[in-house]
Parts: structure tokens; sequence; C-alpha cells
């Protein structure tokens, strides 16, 4: 008998893929110094909130992925330190630099060629703050994965309200934070993931998610982190299809053509837990909030994230921290609601005597003393400030929701308010910061008022007695006394244009420029009048379509530039005999950059293969014959095909056609010949729903009762083809 051989299973590994290139940033004036992961919130980088919480929930191996620019180094020496810093430390972390990195989705084809991703793995942004239960979210995906054999991703959703919280002063940039979600209510499967865009109180459900699952779950406005539980064919999918740069794009794809790819998602909406990205400057602030109020427990501001030791004094009856080395100056009065803790003492030589003071067993306090503290204060006596190590704050000076870096000086008189100041930086007499940025090294003279959305670049100098307007970005320097970068998104680009300050703004001893937003309405005005020079009329109606243009959402203009590229690739197409495959192609790669929905494509190429058949006329104007439009219908047919698969879509063919006839008239006449095509034909639309779409009243447009008479005739044909078929079959039973 052979000897057994003992097989030996490889333990699995846990692995979480953390993106250093968020999808938005905090602008030039920050990340230009510093990438955005390693800006420091509530005195912390944001990526050890991350990483810690990673290895909390027993994550085995990180992969950190950066794009190669001048900050790779230091990302690279963070992650070294993070793990080096700790005595017992249970997680391995690896940066991983690619050259030519733009979204996720080229970090997901970058990662699967080299074959990093060998299992189940967690992705996520790198300005993640979460305390979710990973296990068990983990755990509960590995469960369904050998239940549904079809599943390959799990997207996390936190079911809790999430109040607009805004710097004041600063529109809101970026991607919105919510989604709208559809679920089937037994499984969790994804039906439908849409981004909200508005404030309405109305959710649009297409009727065929009815036809996948009777029992449905709403989710009018979920709160999404950005983490998802992948399965290893998620990089071989965005490998697959280059037209996935996110993760909205890949969901998008996966849950419209479930049918042809034969992969399913699901998603976990938590009810308990924290989770919130830092993702904007308000979102920055909101979380650097949260973390103060101690909604993210265990992560707290007096324990560090890398030594697991206790680096700051907590007072909870006012919800200040600060590192023992910090220093609070004396003033001209007592302390009010101060806590002195064990062990301290307290010089004599002052005034008087402290006022509501709480001293701690073994404090020293010498007769005559006075005892003195920065006076946090804010609302209800609650000032959720956090003061860094070597930084001294004058008695008179009044911190609310702010940050205090290391080794910064606050004079008598500075008011700050939700102001996230940086380290060494200087703040003298009188000035007043609100809802604000202050980067490393920068020096406020006296009387300098930031005022809100601001944000005040390293090194930057300003003062005396000045007033920064709100939403001002302020830079040492302009871009060409910068050394050089590796990569044209990590300097000054173009776009991101400076001005030398005027003295009226930043003072007489400032030194600072003006970081300008990437399109000013100066040099939009400036092309309108360029434009209107070329020798063409501007009547009324020019202007007001100008002005619908400027008002225009980005939707709208995504829609309409989607239906001007599906045009010309049917008009060319249809001019040089192109194939089908390669037209669904085209089509597809516009759908998916525009994020269309499929409804939205139904009705352009319906309407656009109508176009496709209008005829030249000899004075150069085109108008639809019925010859061009047949030539049409038989080249797109199967173009057609490949959209409509069932019966609702048959419906969108019908209502995309009646709409046409609003819009141009010219097509009525040819109505009924279209129909009877695509029904005999090329057998696109099947006689019953054309029947019910007819009784129904079409989609209801003024142009129904002019259509309703051209094809009465036909749909008699259609009722009495029907009634013979019926006949047909009883009398064969």
């Amino acid at each position: 008998m052979a000897p057994k051989v003992e097989v030996h299973e490889e333990p699995s590994v846990l692995q979480a893929v953390v993106l250093t290139e968020c999808d938005i940033d905090y602008g030039a004036a920050i990340t230009h110094y510093n990438p955005k992961v390693l800006v420091p919130l509530a005195n912390t980088p944001l990526l050890d909130y991350t990483l810690a919480w990673l290895e909390r929930c027993g994550v085995d191996e990180v992969i950190v992925y950066c794009r190669a620019n001048p900050h790779t180094d230091k990302i690279k020496q963070h992650c070294k330190r993070f793990t080096s810093r700790r005595e017992e430390c249970g997680i391995k972390v690896m940066v991983v630099v690619s050259e030519d990195c733009l979204n996720l989705g080229d970090a997901m084809r970058d990662l699967y060629s080299k074959s990093l991703l060998k299992d189940d793995f967690i992705l996520l942004q790198g300005d993640l703050v979460a305390t979710l239960n990973l296990q068990d979210i983990v755990a509960k995906h590995k469960e369904n994965r050998l239940s549904d054999k079809s599943m390959i991703m799990t997207c996390v959703y936190v079911n809790k309200p999430l109040e607009t919280t805004a710097v004041e002063g600063e529109e809101g940039r970026g991607k919105e934070v919510t989604a709208t979600l559809v679920t089937a209510a037994d499984t969790g499967k994804l039906l439908l993931h849409r981004r909200s865009r508005n404030k309405s109180s109305k959710i649009s459900i297409p009727t065929e998610l009815f036809q996948a699952s009777s029992d449905l779950l709403t989710y009018p406005a979920a709160y999404d982190p950005s983490l998802a539980i992948c399965s290893e064919v998620v990089p071989s999918l965005f490998s697959d299809n280059f037209d996935y740069g996110s993760r909205d794009s890949l969901l998008r794809g996966v849950i419209e053509q479930e049918e042809l790819l034969g992969y399913s998602i699901r998603c976990q909406v938590v009810q308990e837990g924290y989770a919130c990205r830092a993702s904007t400057l308000q979102q920055y602030q909101r979380v650097s909030g949260e973390v103060m109020r101690r909604e993210a427990y265990p992560m707290v501001c007096e324990s560090s994230l890398t030594s697991h030791r206790i680096r700051y004094t907590y007072d909870p009856f006012t919800t200040t921290y600060w590192e023992p080395s910090a220093k609070f100056t004396k003033g001209n009065g007592g302390a009010c609601e101060v806590v002195v803790g064990a062990g301290t003492e307290v010089d004599a030589g002052g005034n008087g005597g402290a006022s509501e003071a709480v001293v701690g067993a073994g404090t020293e306090v010498d007769a005559g003393s006075v005892i003195i503290t920065c006076n946090f204060r804010g609302n209800g006596g609650a000032s959720e400030a956090v003061v860094g190590a070597g930084t001294e704050v004058d008695a008179g000076a009044i911190l609310t929701a702010s940050v205090v870096g290391d080794h910064c000086t606050l004079a008598d008189g500075v008011i700050a308010n939700a102001a996230f100041i940086m380290n060494n930086v200087q703040i003298k007499s009188g000035c007043e910061l609100s809802h604000c940025y202050i980067g490393d090294d920068v020096v406020l003279e006296k009387g300098v008022v930031v005022s809100s959305g601001c944000v005040v670049g390293p090194g930057v100098r300003l003062g005396p007695d000045v007033t920064i307007p709100p939403g001002t970005q302020l830079v040492a320097q302009p871009p060409h006394h910068h050394a050089p970068s590796t990569h044209p998104h990590d300097d000054f680009d173009e776009t991101a244009r400076v001005k030398e300050a005027d003295p009226s703004i930043c003072g007489s001893k400032g030194k600072a420029f003006i970081l300008l937003p990437e399109e000013s309405d100066q040099d939009d005005d400036d092309e309108e009048e360029e434009s209107s020079d070329d020798g063409r009329s501007s009547g009324p109606d020019e202007g007001d379509s100008e002005d619908a243009l400027m008002m225009m959402s980005d939707d709208e203009h995504s829609e309409n530039e989607f239906r001007r590229e599906v045009q010309e690739s049917l008009t060319n197409g249809m001019r040089k005999k192109s194939a089908a495959e390669n037209m669904v192609l085209e089509i597809n790669a516009s759908r998916h950059a525009y994020n269309v929905s499929m409804e939205d494509v139904l009705t352009t190429v319906t309407q656009g293969i109508l176009r496709a058949g209008q005829t030249q006329k000899q004075d150069g104007s085109t108008e639809p014959t019925w010859p061009g439009i047949n030539t049409a219908l038989k080249c797109f047919a199967d173009v057609l095909r490949n959209y409509v698969r069932k019966g609702r879509d048959q419906l969108l063919v019908l209502n995309a056609i009646e709409k046409l006839m609003v819009d141009s008239p010219e097509y009525l006449p040819a109505t009924q010949k279209i129909l009877f095509n695509l029904n005999q034909t090329f057998e696109i639309l099947e006689g019953e729903v054309i029947i019910h779409w007819y009784k129904k009243g079409g989609a209801g447009t003024t142009a129904f009762t002019t259509i309703k008479t051209s094809i009465a005739q036909f749909i008699e044909w259609l009722e009495k083809d029907s009634e013979d078929d019926d006949d047909s079959d009883d009398e064969s039973s």
C-alpha cells in the first residue's frame, strides 16, 4: 500500500486594496505639497485610520496602490513607519506603484496583470474612516458566493441619515455620496444603483424590476462609503472591458448585461457602525467633528493609531484633547471649567484663584496659585478642540470645533471656529478663522480674518489687518517656483492659474499668490464674446438657447453628447455599411462614457436609425422619405434587435417613434410602414405589444392622435391576425 501523502492547504489570505489616488482631492493648494491620504485628520494621517481599521478587522495583507508622482516616496516611507512603530503588527502593507494609472479601472487592470489578487479582496479608498464589523461582512459575502456562483461582488452601504455638512463659502464639488438602491428582499441582489442627483421625494423604479423579484427593498439615499468585497472575477472584468473606469460603471454594466455576462452583484446595507469618507473638504470637516465627538469609537483622538499609546489628554466635559507638552499661557484672570489631572504641579504667581476647577488626586497647588487655561468654549461648553505637541495657546484664544497641529502659536484674542491648522503655524493677536484650512509654516499677522471656505497653503504669510474673501485659495509661490513634477497632474497645470495677491488682500507684510479656479466667469464671458464675432448673428432665439445651455445640468449635457455621438456613428455606419457588431460596440462605448440608462439608449438608437434614413435634397437640406427610412431599417435591424429583449423594450421603441413624430412631424406619413416592417419584416416588435401600446394611448404625446388615425388600418389587421391564430389553435386542440 502506498504511503499516505499529507496535503497541507495554504491558509487563505484576506487582502485589501487601498486606492490612494482618490477620485476627489482637496485642491492643488493642499495636495501639491502632501498626498491626500497623508493629510492629517485630527492630527492623524487619513491613511492611518484605514490601515488601523483593516488590521483590527483581521485583514492579512494590504496593497496600497498609488500612481507614480513625487509623493510616492512619502507614502512608502509612511507605510513602513506604520508597521515598524508597532510592537506586534498583524498586517503586511505593500505599496504598488503604477506609471499610468488614472482611475480605478486602470488599477484593477494593472493588479490583474501582475497576478497580485488571488482570492476575495476588499476594495476601498484611502480617505475612508470606518469602524464597521468587516469580519461579518466578509463572512456573509463568502456565504453568498457558496450559494450563488454568479455573485462576484458585495457593495457595502450605510443606511442612516447623512446631514449635509458643508464648509461655508465653498460650493459642493465632486460625486454624490449617496445612492438610490433597489434590491431583492430575499437575496439582497442589487437590481438598481443610481446616484442621487437631486432632492426630489419621488423615486422612479423601472417596472421590469418587479419581474425579477416580487418583493423589493428600496433605499432612497443610502450612504456609499465606496467599500466593496470583490471576488477574483472583478479584476478580470475590468481587464476585459476597458470602458469600465469606475466602480459605478462596473455596477451599471453587470446589472444591465446580467443575462449576457452571467454575473450578479449583491449589497449589504449595514445599520450599525461608522463609515464615512473625507472625500471633499466639506466631508473632511464633517468627519473631523465626528471623530472628535467620538462617533467613530474606537478611532479616538487620544490614542495613537500607529503605536496604540495614549498621546493626548482627554477632557470629556469640553470634548477637548491636548498633548502634554502643549502650553496654555497666563491671561488676565482665572480659569473657567478647568480639569487638572493627577500629579500635575501648578505654580504660584497668579493674580487670583481658579474658577470651577477640578483638581485630581496627588496634584500640588501652591498657595496663591491661579490655574489658567485656554478658553476652550463653544455651544454648551463643548469646544471639540484638538491641540498638538509643543503648541502654545494664549488664555484669550477661543477654539471651537478646531484642530491645531504641532508647534503652533496662537496669541491672545485669536478666534478659531471649525479651523484646521497644521504644523508650525503662527497666529498673532486679533485673528479670526472660520471654516478654513491653514497649511504648514503659515504666518498670520495681527488682525487677519480668514473667511469661510478659504485654503491657505504652506508657507503663506498674511497681514496685518486684512480680510481674505470667502473661498480664496492661497499658495506661497507661483508654479514656476516649484520643483518639476514627473506627472502633469501633480503640478499646477495650465488651468490652475495663479496671480500675485494684491497687498489689500494679503497685507503689507504678506506674501501669497491666489490660486484661481479652473474656469473663471470672466474667461467664459471672453469666450462668448469671441464666438459672437464670427460673422453669425445673435438673435433673441440664439441668446435664449445659449442661456439654456449655461443652465443645463451635467446629466442633460451628457445625454445630448450621447445622442450626438450615436447619430454620427449611425450616419457614418450607414454610409460605410458597417457590420452590426461594430456599431453595437461603438454605441456601448458611448453609453458607458456618458453614463446613460438603457431607456435612453433604446430611445436614442431608435430615433437615430430613422434619422439616418433622411434623403438629401437639391438645396442641401434633408427630408425623411420612405425609401431612405427603409434602407436604414434594413441596415440597422440587427443593431436595434440587440437592445430589444423584453416586452418593455418594445414599448420603449414604440414610445421613441411617437416622440420623434412630436419633434419631426414630417415622419408621420411613414409611421404605418415603419411599424409594419418592424413587426413583419424584421420581427422586432410583436403584434400583441403594438396593440397593447395602441389601446393604452401610446406615450400620451400630442402626436398620438394623428398616429392613431394613420395606423388604425394596421391595428385592425393585427387584431384580425391575432384572432385567426387563436381560432387555429382551438381547432388543433
